[in-house]
C-alpha cells in the first residue's frame, strides 16, 4: 500500500528539477492543518506535499484545474494523515531502521544526479537539509517494514472478499474515460497579441499536417511543448474533472481516432486525438479481487 514512499522521496528531487518547481515558502509561524494524536501537520508541510503531487501530475501530462484542485488537496491531506498514523504505529511497535539502510537509500538517490553540486543545489531549492531527507527516508522505511509485518499476519478468505465487494458497490464503479494524445503550443493568456498570433499559426500548420494524414504521435513528439511530448502526446485514460474544462469538453466529444479542432486553454493551443474510450461501468469481481 505504501511501497511508493521511498520511490517518492527520490523522485520528488528529480521532478522539481524537471518542472522548475520550488518548495513552499518559509512561514513565520507554522499553521496547523491537522493534528494526528499529538503531532501537527503544518500548512507549510502540506503546501510542500501538494506542490510535489501537482508536479508529478504535470510530469504525467495531467492538468490540474479549479474543479480538481479541492479533490487533490483532500487526497494529499488524507495521505499525510495515513502516513503519520502508520509511522506512529511503527514506533509504538518498536520498529527501528538501521543507519546503514538509510545510508544505502541516500546513496541511491545521489546516483540520480549528475554531480554532488547539483544534488546540493536541489536540496537548497527544496529548503531541505540532508538530515531532513534522511528523516523522510527513515520514516518511509519504518512504514514499509510495518506494512510488511501486517500483511504477513492478515489472511482474507474468498467469502470475506466477496462480501466486501457486494457491500461496497460504489467503490467498484468506473466513470466514462477517454484516452487521448495532444499537441500543445504554449502561450500564456496574458501574452502579447503577436505571441498569440505566432502560436496560433504554429498550431494551424500542425493541424494541416494532421489533416494530410501525417502521424499524430510523431508530430506530437517533435512539436508539442507539453510534458507528454516524449510519449507522443499520450495522456493515458482520464475521466471528467481531471482536465481543464475546454480540454475536457473537446476530448469527450471525440470518437476514437477522431481529431479535434484547435482548442484554447490557459496553457495555450491544443490539437487532441482520442485514441480510445471506456464507457462507465462496474469492475467485475474477478478483476477487483486482487
Amino acid at each position: 500500500m505504501f511501497n511508493y514512499t521511498i520511490r517518492w522521496i527520490s523522485a520528488l528531487l528529480l521532478i522539481l528539477v524537471a518542472v522548475g518547481g520550488a518548495a513552499a515558502q518559509d512561514q513565520p509561524k507554522p499553521m496547523p492543518v491537522a493534528t494526528v494524536n499529538d503531532v501537527t501537520i503544518t500548512q507549510q508541510n502540506f503546501d510542500f506535499e501538494l506542490q510535489q503531487t501537482i508536479g508529478q501530475m504535470a510530469q504525467r501530462g495531467q492538468m490540474v484545474g479549479e474543479e480538481t484542485l479541492p479533490m487533490i488537496r483532500q487526497s494529499v491531506l488524507n495521505r499525510m494523515i495515513d502516513e503519520e498514523l502508520l509511522y506512529q504505529d511503527s514506533q509504538a511497535k518498536g520498529i527501528k531502521v538501521p543507519d546503514q539502510r538509510i545510508a544505502d537509500e541516500l546513496a541511491g538517490i545521489k546516483t540520480r544526479f549528475p554531480s554532488e553540486a547539483e544534488y546540493q543545489t536541489t536540496l537548497t531549492a527544496l529548503k531541505m537539509s540532508e538530515d531532513d531527507l534522511k528523516t523522510k527516508i527513515r520514516r518511509g522505511l519504518a512504514i514499509q517494514q510495518l506494512i510488511g509485518t501486517l500483511t504477513t499476519e492478515i489472511q482474507v478468505t474468498d467469502e470475506e472478499t466477496k462480501a466486501f465487494y457486494d457491500g461496497h458497490p460504489a467503490m467498484f464503479q468506473t466513470p466514462e474515460q477517454v484516452r487521448a494524445r495532444h499537441i500543445l503550443i504554449k502561450v500564456a493568456p496574458e501574452a502579447e497579441e503577436a505571441q498569440k498570433k505566432a502560436a496560433m499559426q504554429k498550431i494551424k500548420d500542425l493541424q494541416k499536417k494532421v489533416k494530410r494524414g501525417e502521424d499524430f504521435a510523431a508530430l506530437a513528439e517533435a512539436n508539442s511543448e507539453g510534458p507528454s511530448s516524449t510519449k507522443g502526446g499520450d495522456l493515458g485514460y482520464f475521466g471528467r474533472g481531471q482536465m481543464v474544462k475546454p480540454f475536457e469538453e473537446a476530448a469527450f466529444a471525440l470518437q476514437a481516432d477522431e481529431v479535434s479542432e484547435i482548442v484554447e486553454t490557459p496553457f495555450g493551443y491544443h490539437l487532441i486525438k482520442a485514441t480510445d474510450r471506456r464507457e462507465a461501468g462496474t469492475v467485475s469481481f474477478e478483476d477487483a479481487k486482487p
